[in-house]
């Protein structure tokens, strides 16, 4: 049970870079599942309209290169907790993308954000830690999150406030 975060982080990990690199390396998208169309023909209008603009604009290349920063972050241990914040973000973006324009509930959209939300909680306790010092793995340096000036988690080294 224990490993099971650091699995999940690398699969999320590797499913970010995955999809970012593939924006960039036409060759790749063949090899990825195709995107769930959009649900009707309103659906598929709004759909085609913000991606003709988005890719048109540029901005969906720095999206994708924001997805491959988070996974490169979520697969290691020590800057987990940005890329959990910079994935939570996008991963919130892809959801009501889906959700509200394409009105589809894509079952691997639904599984990124699960294993999402939970990198969130059970890393929750180092959010502490990026705030005050922004590191995300204090073990036992920060001294600023408890008021005795203790660590920002237990103040044990081997678990700190990452662990």
């Amino acid at each position: 049970m224990k490993k099971l975060p650091c699995i999940v982080a690398l699969l999320l990990g590797l499913a970010f870079i995955i999809f970012g690199v593939a924006n960039f390396v036409p060759a790749l998208k063949s090899l990825l599942p195709a995107p769930t169309p959009p649900n009707g023909p309103e659906a598929q209008e709004i759909t085609k309209a913000f991606f003709a603009a988005m890719g048109g604009s540029g901005y969906m290349n720095v999206i994708k290169a924001l997805e491959i920063v988070a996974g490169v972050l979520l697969i290691m241990k020590c800057t987990r907790g940005w890329g959990v914040v910079l994935s939570g973000a996008l991963l919130f973006n892809i959801f009501f993308v889906n959700v509200l324009m394409k009105k589809v509930w894509d079952p691997l959209v639904i599984v990124l954000v699960l294993a999402g939300l939970y990198l969130a909680w059970v890393g929750r306790k180092g959010f502490c830690c990026l705030a005050c010092c922004g590191s995300g793995e204090c073990l036992g340096t920060c001294g600023c999150c408890n008021k005795d000036g203790g660590s920002c988690g237990s103040g044990d080294k081997k678990t700190g406030c990452c662990g």
